[in-house]
């Protein structure tokens, strides 16, 4: 059975993760530090080489535990993965955003895009942005921030901060009916499907996209 060693931003994204690959024959060995994230603004707020330093600090704690792969839940986390330490680990990283890139960028249509923490916006753009310029797409992407919102998770009021979730995609839902709809970070996958049950309105999130590159190219299995 292959072992996969989760970063993890805030500790409820690992029941999110959990959940979704329960299907799946995996052992899931879970690491999780929102230093990063709780310093990403003010006066003490990390700089651009302070944070990829803090990645590698983790991802070298992560390989203690002897893992086959390794997949970076948190979005900031993500943005600071630069491509000469994916191209020099000798472990395959998975990030929650790259798979999702894959799929907004080929959608054809309008997009709306939900963020609930503003300091994950522009990086994760920008790694947007130049993902599709290599893929030669050009998505017609509008963001969208929730501002406050994203406070309520780091506090632990997680219902509050669904209720939030699932107030702003009834609001985009209802105003702009030709755009696609999309949540840029896990912590909002469940409310973006539950939603989707509830009015049929597709909302894509990343862990779908996680999940099934992963098990492609981990090449795991289901339990019979």
């Amino acid at each position: 059975m292959k072992r996969i060693a989760c970063l993890h931003g805030h500790f409820s994204n690992i029941s999110l993760l959990a959940d979704a690959f329960a299907p799946v024959e995996m052992d899931m060995v879970h690491y999780v530090d929102p230093g990063l994230l709780l310093n990403s603004e003010g006066k003490n707020a990390l700089t651009k080489e302070q944070s990829q330093a803090k990645l590698v600090e983790q991802l070298n704690w992560m390989k203690t535990s002897d893992p086959d792969a390794m997949v970076i839940t948190c979005t900031q986390y993500a943005a600071c993965l630069t491509d000469e330490v994916e191209a020099t680990s000798s472990l395959p990283i998975f990030t929650i955003d790259k798979p999702f890139f894959h799929e907004i960028t080929h959608c054809s249509e309008p997009q709306i895009l939900l963020f609930s923490n503003p300091a994950t916006v522009e990086p994760t753009m920008t790694r947007l942005r130049e993902y599709a310029q290599t893929k030669g797409l050009y998505p017609r992407i509008e963001v969208n921030v929730m501002e406050g919102a994203f406070a309520l998770l780091m506090e632990n009021k997680q219902d509050a901060y669904r209720e939030a979730v699932k107030n702003e995609l009834q609001k985009l839902s209802t105003g702009k009916h030709h755009a696609a709809l999309s949540v840029a970070q896990l912590s909002m996958a469940p409310v973006a499907h539950q939603f989707t049950q509830e009015t049929g309105i597709a909302v894509s999130h990343p862990l779908l996209s996680l999940v099934s590159q992963m098990i492609q190219k981990l090449n795991l299995k289901s339990f019979a």
